[in-house]
């Protein structure tokens, strides 16, 4: 590694060296003035690319060979270009010597053109294996799956400046004995305790001890072990699939890696409702430390009771929460008594006043006046806190006019599970049916920002480099407070069961609630535990338009009543354990004809394939992290694919998809096919080009895919191409200028790419989003906007590789 770092300085030394050399000769003589600036433009444009090859060649420990003879090359330039000083008026010598200025200029672009692109191809193959699971990981937007990283804070936090020192010096406390040590943090429901512990993790202190080896997982009310320790684990070692064969097994890979780990380690357990789950993870070990969040207080550990904030921090969050910046910098018409009265109305609760603070944003005085009256009606003791708090947040969303969308989106999300993340693209395929939203998003994300600006829910912030794509939706997701997510159930569950809009029903254990015969909802959600497996009473649901099914069995089978959903438009499947889920008992089409839009996380396609690739109606179709093999291969199917009147095909991290399908090739009306984090997909068959009405082609992040098929010349009406971290794509289709109608192409880190097929030159206009180390292929074409994403190739690549790789 030493060597390496000194061959680079060396190389840019000598790099630095010739442009100046090559810059003071400019001056001094005039006959080889046109040809020493070509040759300054070449040194100019591959030094920042020679820079970033040769910080991955230092962590890659390449030889010196690689990199002499490209010094050898530049000495030699060097002394061609102080020859010119020496040849005046020798008409002779100096066509000569402009012959030899053109073959060095012309020997360095050969360099970096296939020299340069031999060495990329090797060490590409030679990342791969890495980079595919660790990739995976890095942009797994999976609305299921457990936080397994310190989440992210949202906004300013106020407040908990000493509350963090005070929990760091019980943390970092010495064990009194040789043991692992327990740290609990306790206080009711919405007083900021993950907002505490995810501030601690990010505190220098804490991570100068800990390092990497900080590990946060969020417990809830009923926890899948396997599935935490499965993130946790994969998380420390690369993405490596870990395979369990009980809660006891998965307790004891835990230990088992505790004890090898020669580091102190914290593990943060949040939201945990039993202390049984933390004694589960206790092993044996002084530099292990676990740090607990729970509404309960559990005497057998050192506890941090988090009270609510003092009278001036409440009042600083409440402001923070219903002013704008420049209202709070200006005198605006709100009294300071009306502030104070709702700070005391909130009970200097940080839930309450974040959320009630933000419904009153940008509101009129007299809003204000009628949201205090509300809150005021049945004072109760401070002893019913959380129970006193979910009824003050209730009343502040009376606030709401009966029935307005606002509303009824916060309501929505209570049909998913607590503590998930929500894909947006779920929440849009909801509201485009009963709402009336747009395709491409808008709508949603809008809507999104507004929960979230209210604090009624939490959009989570997307990567830095994440450009919107053809739609809104696809790289966000928002999260919400469990006592949020309590009370948009009960507020849905006020009238009896057969007359509510929205019928959510959690059935734990073996524990079947009691339906009647009908129920007249258009919203129903079931979740279920991993031993649920008992059956459904016959039920009618005539008026039903969106089904949520959330669930953790390895085997699941479906109830027998969706056959009776005759308007049923939006199916959203979730497995949220730890296996693959095969389906049992999928409605024939005949039964599902309704259906517009299908979305299927985490289970077997083979299981269902017969059933719903005869839904003829079917418009929307997503496949997210599931098991596909060979299901849609010709030979494997029983019943030919008959989906008319798919527009929009979405397969995320289906890590067993090799090629596209050749029956999928038949999707004649298909519009946008997005298939991303398919690290093993390959290859594309040529029947591709028979998608002619494709506007949209995404297939971001697959690793493994090479090229592109000619075919995709016929795909006239194809307006966005996204190839993004296609990392061994060397090729574009030869006649890739035939796409007329093409207007945008998403290039970051196709580092695989070297040249572009001479037909580019018929795309105009275009628009490439690309990093600097290609947008040199397009620089020279006309009526051709690149825009360069800002990138440190070098930091990425170290993001995605194990930091064992380059420390050892």
């Amino acid at each position: 590694m030493a060597e390496a770092l000194i061959i680079g300085a060396v190389v840019g030394d000598a790099v630095s060296k010739l442009s100046d050399v090559i810059i003071s000769v400019t001056k001094k003589t005039w006959q080889f003035r046109s040809k020493l600036t070509q040759l300054q433009q070449t040194i100019t444009r591959i030094k920042p690319i020679f820079n970033e090859i040769q910080k991955l060649n230092e962590v890659l420990d390449r030889p010196k060979s690689e990199t002499n003879m490209f010094i050898d090359q530049l000495e030699d330039a060097e002394h061609l270009v102080l020859k010119c000083e020496r040849i005046k008026w020798n008409f002779f010598k100096s066509y000569r010597h402009s012959l030899k200025l053109d073959d060095l200029n012309a020997s360095l672009l050969s360099f970096f053109q296939i020299d340069v692109q031999l060495q990329g191809a090797r060490d590409s193959k030679e990342v791969l294996v890495v980079v595919k699971d660790l990739q995976r990981k890095m942009e797994n937007r999976s609305s299921g799956g457990w936080i397994s990283s310190v989440p992210l804070l949202k906004g300013e936090v106020i407040g908990f400046g000493d509350r963090v020192r005070a929990l760091k010096a019980l943390v970092l406390k010495d064990s009194a004995v040789d043991d692992c040590s327990v740290v609990a943090v306790s206080a009711a429901g919405g007083c900021g305790k993950t907002t505490l512990v995810t501030m601690l993790c990010r505190d220098p202190q804490v991570l100068g001890k800990f390092g990497r080896n900080i590990y946060f997982a969020t417990i809830s009310n009923t926890p899948n072990l396997k599935v935490v320790i499965k993130n946790l684990l994969e998380e420390k070692q690369g993405g490596q699939q870990l395979d369990f064969t009980s809660d006891e097994d998965a307790i004891q890979k835990w230990g088992s890696f505790v004890d090898r780990n020669k580091s102190d380690v914290l593990l943060v357990l949040d939201d945990v409702w039993s202390a049984s789950i933390v004694i589960n993870f206790k092993f044996k070990s002084p530099r292990y430390k676990i740090l607990v969040t729970s509404r309960s207080t559990f005497e057998q550990f050192d506890t941090y009771k988090l009270h609510l904030l003092d009278h001036q921090d409440a009042t600083n969050l409440f402001r923070y929460s219903a002013f704008s910046e420049s209202e709070r910098k200006s005198s605006r018409d709100i009294p300071d008594d009306l502030v104070e009265k709702f700070v005391k109305c909130c009970k200097k609760h940080p839930l309450a006043l974040s959320v009630i603070g933000g419904l009153l944003k940008g509101k009129h005085m007299a809003y204000w006046h009628i949201m205090l009256n509300k809150l005021s009606e049945g004072q109760q003791s401070v002893l019913d806190l959380d129970e006193d708090m979910r009824l003050r947040l209730a009343r502040s969303l009376d606030m709401f006019k009966e029935g307005s969308e606002i509303k009824e989106c916060y309501l929505d999300l209570g049909l998913f599970p607590e503590d998930q993340k929500i894909a947006a693209t779920a929440l849009m395929d909801i509201w485009v049916s009963l709402y009336k939203h747009d395709e491409k998003g808008s709508a949603t994300l809008y809507k999104l920002f507004e929960l979230s600006s209210k604090n009624l829910a939490t959009l989570l912030p997307i990567r830095k480099d994440s450009f919107l794509i053809a739609n809104y939706c696809d790289e966000n997701a928002v999260i919400q407070h469990d006592m949020m997510r309590t009370l948009a159930i009960n507020l849905s569950s006020q009238e009896p069961v057969e007359h509510r809009k929205r019928l959510i029903i959690n059935a734990k254990g073996q524990n079947l609630p009691r339906l009647p015969q009908t129920i007249n909802a258009r919203l129903l959600s079931i979740s279920t535990g991993e031993s649920f497996s008992l059956k459904w009473n016959d039920i009618q649901a005539p008026n039903l338009e969106v089904f949520v099914l959330n669930f953790t069995s390895k085997i699941y089978s479906l109830p027998e009543f969706m056959q009776n959903m005759e308007r049923l438009t939006v199916l959203i499947i979730t497995n949220y354990g730890y296996y693959f889920s095969d389906l049992q008992n999928f409605p024939a089409p005949q039964f599902l004809s309704g259906l517009t839009s299908i979305r299927l996380e985490h289970v077997s396609i083979s299981s269902i394939s017969t059933s719903f690739l005869g839904l003829v109606n079917l418009q929307r179709l997503s496949l997210i992290m599931c098991k596909v093999g060979n299901t849609f291969d010709e030979t494997n199917l029983k019943v030919p694919i008959n989906l008319p009147s798919l527009l929009e095909l979405d397969i995320d991290s289906c890590d067993d998809l090799l090629t596209f399908p050749t029956t999928f090739c038949n999707f004649v009306c298909l519009k946008k096919l997005s298939i991303t984090n398919c690290h093993e997909l390959s290859l594309l068959s040529e029947g591709f080009g028979n998608l002619t009405n494709m506007e949209v082609l995404r297939l971001a992040s697959c690793s493994n895919l090479t090229s592109l098929p000619e075919s995709m010349r016929n795909l006239e009406k194809l307006s966005i191409i996204d190839l993004s971290n296609c990392l061994n794509l060397c090729k574009l289709p030869t006649q890739i200028g035939k796409l007329g109608s093409l207007r945008e192409i998403h290039m970051r880190g196709c580092t695989g790419l070297h040249e572009l097929p001479s037909s580019v030159k018929d795309l105009c206009p275009l628009e490439v989003i690309c990093d600097e180390a290609i947008s040199w292929l397009w620089s020279d074409l006309e009526d051709v906007n690149v825009q360069v994403v800002e990138e440190d190739t070098f930091s990425t690549f170290l993001k995605i590789i194990p930091k064992e790789m380059y420390l050892s």
